[in-house]
């Protein structure tokens, strides 16, 4: 019998064809939501939804069959789709001998591609001056220390910030006036642009404020390596509300309140119970007019009215009064915990300082707090309380605290971005910010909301950076994106990496991030890479060989973002020279092994090609 099926390269001609009527198809299914975009991102909103529908399609062995046949395997062809297709469906039909181009050298993928052109001009957009063709932009998030230093900011701009972040969710408008004061004449000073960027706070998912607990201050001698006190701890206790500077780095500071003080001297001893019941000796080195300097051969606690005595000469040491610190609660896996809306009443019971949240919520459905440390599962939700099981705890229990933040996965919050504080601080981010960075976006109305109310102030032209931070945001990045085309204003994307991967798991994070830099570079939309870059540089001095390299691929973004740090100049200053070396690497945003996780449940098949 005669084997009559197609051979290979008619049936990969015919897959290809196939996927360039796709892509003119999704304009059809799409016609009216390209009508809504403004004429400035026609071309990029076209090649978005050419995107979407060609990783819904195509098979997932396409590239590796066009790499077998000598073809461009479109995986690094996102900003210019549909040109590349066209151009390797010429180049397959001179191989098969087809039509006119037979006898004619397949053209270059990248001849008349506008894709690279757009997302330079978007750059120019939204950086405006700092644009710099091949060169990833640096972003610092500015510290209240900036306010009172102008001369900090020259520094950062000499080292090579070009956008100054100022984040909403904390100081106050006078203290960010203070800093656009000092950026405006280190910008007069150094004759370096720099944009500012500021980030509006958004909702606040956090626990909220746990009683009060007595404060305890515990000291501790330096031990060898076998565990063994080395030598005693020096303590210099002190009258309350005086705080003279200790008369050696290492003595830890005790109020404390003495009687009969002058009879100390030297060798004395001080008898009593620290705060956990067990016997301590503290001996006097000297009295002094700053207090009285005592050493200890053991670990002590100390907390308010606890009282040392010396035994002949009666003279009284009593700790306090100590100011009591944010309470905590320890949770184990297999405790049942209530989130409400009430202020904290102990025992089993959880604040929470956005209860609006209960009513999107459902039973089964995860829910994380303190970057993912503790873990739970809802058991039983009302408008009232959320019940939990914590799952993930250590085995002798997690201490979780006031203020720490809460993640919800597995939900789909409707909760609106746009806070009414945000509405507020609007009326200063207005008047002095380059760009707006939009945080806990995740829906098309919230981009709505936030555009309406620039356009009342008068400021519709103002860059919009969309923060995806949350799985929602991730799943809804290119609907995210056509909303924001809706108008003609600069747009950008950050990868907020943070609560991005709290969210949707560590293990997850690498090839999410590559994903939103793909459907970036298909929308020409300006990315930046944030949340934790050369922290450790920043935070300590010096960098690990993981984030260094971790820079270096953000590099590829079109802007890089540090947060602060007692460091951060040097910090900036290894960026740049990391940006510099990259440089040529920005171009390529893609990864061969990706598939397009948002859109990858919708391949057709997972069979290989012919």
């Amino acid at each position: 019998m005669t084997d009559v099926s197609p051979p290979p390269d008619r049936w990969l001609l015919e897959t290809l064809q196939a996927l360039r009527t796709t892509l003119g198809r999704i304009e059809v299914e799409e016609e009216a939501c390209l009508e809504a975009i403004h004429p400035e991102y026609g071309d990029s909103a076209r090649n978005l939804l050419h995107f979407i529908a060609f990783h819904r399609h195509a098979h997932p062995g396409l590239p590796k069959a066009l790499r077998q046949r000598g073809l461009c395997a479109l995986t690094d062809c996102d900003p210019h789709l549909l040109s590349s297709l066209e151009a390797v469906i010429t180049a397959l039909e001179a191989l098969e001998g087809l039509g006119p181009s037979a006898q004619a050298a397949p053209p270059s993928v990248f001849q008349g591609q506008p894709g690279p052109g757009q997302l330079q001009h978007h750059c120019d957009r939204l950086f405006g001056a700092l644009a710099a063709a091949g060169v990833a932009g640096i972003m610092v998030t500015l510290p209240a220390e900036a306010a009172e230093r102008p001369a900090l900011i020259a520094d950062l701009l000499e080292a090579g910030m070009t956008i100054a972040r100022i984040n909403c969710a904390h100081d106050d408008p006078v203290v960010w006036g203070r800093m656009v004061d000092g950026l405006t004449q280190a910008r007069l000073a150094t004759g370096r642009p720099c944009a500012i960027a500021m980030d509006l706070a958004g909702p606040k998912l956090r626990t909220g404020q746990l009683a009060l607990q007595p404060a305890v201050i515990r000291v501790r001698p330096p031990r060898d390596r076998m565990g063994r006190p080395s030598q005693p701890v020096r303590i210099l206790a002190v009258p309350p509300g005086a705080m003279p500077p200790p008369p050696d780095t290492e003595a830890v500071l005790v109020p404390v309140r003495l009687s009969k003080a002058k009879r100390l001297k030297a060798g004395d001893r001080l008898r009593g119970r620290d705060a956990s019941g067990r016997r301590r000796i503290l001996t006097v080195v000297r009295s002094g007019p700053d207090g009285v300097l005592l050493q200890a051969d053991q670990t002590c606690r100390f907390r308010s009215g606890l009282v040392f005595r010396q035994r002949h000469r009666k003279a009284r040491l009593r700790v306090g009064p100590l100011a009591p610190v944010s309470g905590e609660r320890l949770l184990r896996p297999g405790d049942a915990i209530r989130l409400t809306p009430e202020p904290d009443q102990g025992g089993g019971t959880l604040p929470c300082t956005l209860p609006e949240v209960f009513g999107d919520l459902r039973l089964g459905e995860r829910v994380l707090f303190d970057d993912g440390r503790i873990g739970g599962v809802i058991r039983g939700v009302s408008a009232q309380e959320v019940v939990l099981e914590v799952t993930t705890a250590q085995a002798k229990g997690s201490r979780l605290r006031s203020d720490k933040g809460i993640n919800f996965p597995d939900s789909d919050l409707r909760t609106p971005a746009l806070t009414a504080k945000d509405i507020e601080d609007l009326a200063f981010v207005t008047q002095h910010a380059d760009m707006i960075s939009y945080s806990f976006v995740h829906r098309d109305s919230d981009i709505q909301t936030l555009r309406q109310c620039l356009e009342e102030r008068g400021r519709g032209d103002l860059a919009v950076v969309l923060k995806i931070e949350t799985r929602q945001a991730f799943l809804n990045l290119p609907r995210l994106l056509l909303a924001a085309m809706g108008h003609g204003a600069p747009v950008g994307v950050m990868i907020a990496r943070g609560d991005l991967a709290i969210e949707c798991g560590w293990e997850a994070l690498a090839p999410i991030q590559e994903e939103i830099l793909r459907i970036c570079a298909a929308a020409h939309v300006p990315c930046i890479w944030a949340t934790e870059v050369l922290d450790t540089l920043a935070q300590h001095g010096h960098p690990t060989r993981a984030e260094i390299t971790d820079a270096a691929m953000g590099a590829r973004a079109d802007a890089v973002m540090l947060n602060k740090g007692p460091n951060i100049t040097a910090t900036v200053k290894v960026l740049e020279a990391i940006v510099a070396r990259s440089a040529s690497d920005r171009s390529d945003r893609s990864h061969p092994l990706l598939t397009c996780l948002a859109f990858r449940s919708n391949c057709v098949t997972d069979e290989p090609l012919p």
